[in-house]
């Protein structure tokens, strides 16, 4: 009976571990997707093509990536995730400001890679200036 407990418990770690891969791996397709302001349904595209692939390089990892939800819903959904996790850390890190500005630049590097930088300046009660860059 320990053994059967056991064996019980190891698969349900194993399908939580399997979960919490699948819903990280949706959440960094949504940010890919929302960071080069591509449509929600891309995500269905790009798990049509992840699946191709692993059937002719991994085929015993088709079923595992099929979890992978990338539905335009459930991508529309971990964007807004992701912009309320950005929006309650910037509110966390600079809460104490009674006003702020806040600017986002795109800037593209030498070897033609973007990235997204914030620029925020906050000011205090007592007009004490705070900036941060991300």
């Amino acid at each position: 009976m320990k053994r059967g407990l056991k064996s019980q418990q190891s698969s349900f770690t194993k399908l939580k571990t399997e979960q919490e891969a699948a819903t990280r791996a949706s959440l960094r397709v949504a940010l890919e997707i929302a960071k080069r302001g591509k449509p929600f349904t891309d995500g269905e595209i790009d798990q049509k093509c992840i699946i191709a692939v692993a059937e002719e390089m991994c085929p015993e990892k088709v079923n595992l990536l099929k979890t992978v939800s990338m539905s335009a819903n459930t991508v529309a959904r971990r964007v807004e995730n992701i912009a309320e996790n950005i929006s309650s850390q910037l509110f966390d890190k600079n809460g104490h400001v009674e006003w702020f500005s806040l600017a986002l630049d795109e800037p593209t590097d030498v070897s033609d890679t973007a990235q997204v930088l914030i620029y925020i300046r906050g000011v205090d009660k007592s007009y004490e200036v705070h900036e941060e860059t991300s």
